[in-house]
């Protein structure tokens, strides 16, 4: 009996020790991430004390400008400056509704990420449901059931704040490099 329960606590073990080294290992591969979450906690409630101050694409630029430097083109990037319909522009697989994705993988200064389950937080995000878009910081993402919290602003919280939304099937993220 015994030997079962040291066998099994050494599965135990070397199971969590592997889900730790897998963890690190995602840690080592996005070291900007810890800033972002800082700096979104910090700066957030100043850059958009209100929704009509900064809503969340400006509140998105200001916070990446403490990053990187943004040109005029970055900006329109993550505002989806465009006078073509989203809806199409998405059934096409433009580059143009991905905001925030499209301007720092253009730039290169980021890194896309198109395995959910690789998704972290610090991570940026764009998304369209059926009728409106969004964008934010992941603060947590449940892969399981398709949800996901942002740091971001947003109407429901009148500025900067947390909200829990869907993934729809419209979702960019990228990791600043």
């Amino acid at each position: 009996m015994s030997k079962k329960i040291n066998i099994n606590y050494i599965l135990v073990f070397s199971c969590l020790l592997g889900f730790h080294l897998i963890n690190a290992q995602q840690t080592v591969n996005a070291p900007k991430n810890k800033a972002v979450i800082d700096s979104i906690i910090k700066y957030g409630p100043t850059i958009s004390p209100t929704y009509e101050k900064a809503v969340c694409t400006e509140m998105v630029i200001q916070l990446l400008e403490k990053f990187q430097h943004l040109t005029k083109t970055d900006k329109s990037r993550i505002r989806i400056i465009t006078n073509e319909d989203i809806y199409t522009l998405l059934k096409q697989k433009s580059e143009v509704p991905k905001g925030v994705y499209y301007a720092l993988t253009v730039k290169g200064t980021g890194a896309s990420i198109d395995d959910i389950k690789k998704v972290l937080p610090g991570d940026f995000v764009q998304f369209w449901t059926e009728s409106w878009g969004h964008c934010g910081i992941v603060k947590e993402i449940n892969p399981d059931n398709q949800t996901m919290v942002l740091y971001s602003s947003f109407p429901s919280t009148n500025g900067f704040g947390t909200q829990t939304f869907k993934i729809p099937t419209y979702s960019y993220f990228v990791r600043l490099k």
